[in-house]
């Protein structure tokens, strides 16, 4: 997107949000640093390359304005966030799968997985415009908005976030492992507040968002689903062992048994990409970052994604089952009493480490190939440490 499109877009969000009707934007400079794609080089894939009047992705910028005539010149640091301008489903992941040829039984953008990655620019514009203003226990766990910006021509949008720093386990990198168990409890709390707010939400209400995903839909995803898992034994032996490989086609070959009580289960929103590289504390408090993979999903995939990546490879039955009934406790509390029994919740987290190991792990393995994910092995272990602890 054009800066000379976003600059002025950003003075009108800032006239409201900083209650200064006479402000006038001085200048917004920024360009998104080329350590990014260092550490990140699938951002230029997914996004495009970054300049300094047409952005894309994450760009740090400084807007300088005044809040009137002859007032003193003012600086506010802030992140602005473009979404991709195609689907990630059409882009990132075939061109990923292609460089790894891997061979599909059709293009990627043809199975139902891809419609976790379908049309997410307006996904987490609404996150921040529309839903913070509606539920608290939302709004408190995000930076804050400034508003947004569109280009009528190309479906872009931006939004205009507070630059987070003083942050602490929050690791875009994904380096940082083995949370402590009280900052989990924390998280998972948190979690429970929004998604009480949501619980039991049907298509209609979360009709921007990605949809519930269904039995009939992983189940008909088999093919990719093996061509992953084979991939990764090939590519990635000393990951995908023989009992890994044989484990998952297990579970390729009986997804209509096991899934089946996810279909059953309660809908509310999720994340959907809820792990250390978007998820930490600023000031005690939790902050979650990118919204644009939100989903209306069961309860559990945001609590599955979270333990798979920061419990160790090495963790016990009991304390999992303590970061478990944490979640559901607080589900409880905030008075929800559908789908949260014990026996039902934890039929629930079991469906959603199958899920986990065939879908996201599994993906993990594959960009593992590519590129350089430091966490890509480390995942890959803890969710077949839970699926041992949970068979």
């Amino acid at each position: 997107m054009r800066r000379s499109l976003i600059a002025p877009q950003l003075e009108i969000s800032l006239r409201t949000t900083l209650q200064a009707p006479a402000l006038e934007l001085i200048e917004l400079d920024g360009e998104r640093a080329a350590h990014d794609d260092d550490a990140q080089p699938w951002n230029t894939v997914k996004y495009g390359a970054a300049g300094h009047d047409d952005w894309f992705g994450v760009v740090p910028a400084t807007a300088r304005y005044r809040r009137g005539p002859g007032d003193a010149p003012e600086s506010l640091p802030l992140i602005v966030k473009i979404n991709a301008r195609e689907s990630l489903a059409r882009t990132f992941l075939p061109w990923t799968f292609e460089q790894q040829h891997i061979a599909l039984d059709r293009p990627f953008w043809e199975y139902n997985l891809a419609t976790d990655f379908e049309n997410v620019g307006g996904r987490e514009p609404h996150v921040y415009r529309v839903l913070a203003e509606q539920v608290p226990n939302l709004k408190a766990v995000l930076p804050k908005c400034y508003g947004g910006a569109r280009d009528s021509t190309t479906g872009e949008e931006a939004v205009f976030l507070e630059l987070v720093t003083g942050t602490r386990l929050l690791d875009a990198s994904g380096v940082s492992f083995d949370w402590p168990a009280v900052d989990i409890d924390a998280v998972l709390r948190s979690l429970a507040g929004w998604q009480a707010a949501f619980w039991g939400a049907d298509e209609q209400s979360l009709s921007w968002a990605g949809p519930k995903p269904t039995t009939a839909g992983l189940a008909a995803d088999a093919p990719l689903w093996r061509a992953i898992v084979d991939h990764g034994r090939a590519r990635l032996p000393h990951i995908v062992t023989d009992a890994v490989w044989r484990r998952r086609h297990r579970l390729i070959d009986t997804i209509a048994d096991w899934h089946a009580i996810k279909d059953a289960l309660p809908a509310t929103l999720s994340h959907n990409d809820f792990n250390h590289r978007n998820v930490g504390f600023r000031q005690g408090k939790v902050v979650a970052l990118d919204w644009e993979l939100a989903l209306r999903n069961t309860a559990h995939r945001d609590l599955v994604e979270l333990l798979t990546f920061v419990l160790p490879p090495s963790i016990d039955r009991e304390r999992v089952d303590h970061h478990v009934e944490v979640h559901r406790s607080a589900l409880v509390e905030a008075g929800i009493t559908t789908g949260v029994d014990r026996e039902t919740w934890l039929a629930g987290f079991r469906c959603e480490l199958g899920v986990e190991a065939l879908n996201r792990v599994g993906l993990q393995l594959v960009f593992g190939a590519q590129f350089h994910i430091p966490f890509a092995e480390r995942v890959n272990a803890t969710i077949e440490r839970l699926a041992d602890l949970y068979a």
